[in-house]
């Protein structure tokens, strides 16, 4: 269920009684909670992140997903499996991420997906790295 967020006037971070409630510098491009300069950073192109620890992961992990990317595309393109310390070749890409992989590095794997507004499943061929980050990017 998607939840719907307005944009609030004031620093959403929760304190022990009333929390921050300075005016607002940004909102949270993960959680989408409003935030002051104190409580999160702005970034080139329009990137907002607070300092809640979900958030300042899922930044973190994005930041390592497009240096892995970088390495397997690299690979790929000498032929070999894009997951590093593997010098098998590569039978079919991550229909997640896009390069491609060997078949011990490559897992089906059931995913909830929506069909024409309706709630359903899918079934999508991933590598290791992907399924790795599946808890962290279904966090709010």
């Amino acid at each position: 269920m998607m939840r719907e967020y307005k944009r609030a006037r004031r620093c959403e971070r929760r304190g022990v009684v009333l929390g921050c409630r300075k005016p607002l510098a940004g909102q949270c491009q993960y959680c989408a909670r409003g935030f002051c300069a104190d409580h999160g950073d702005r970034f080139g192109d329009r990137e907002e992140v607070c300092d809640r620890a979900p958030c300042q992961a899922k930044k973190a992990d994005l930041e390592q997903h497009h240096a892995f990317l970088r390495a397997a595309r690299a690979r790929n393109a000498d032929g070999r499996c894009g997951m590093p310390g593997c010098d098998a070749a590569h039978d079919a890409h991550c229909e997640r991420c896009g390069p491609r992989y060997c078949l011990a590095h490559l897992q089906d794997t059931l995913v909830a997906a929506l069909h024409q507004g309706e709630r359903g499943s899918d079934v999508l061929r991933m590598c290791v790295h992907c399924l790795s980050r599946l808890d962290l990017w279904a966090e709010e």
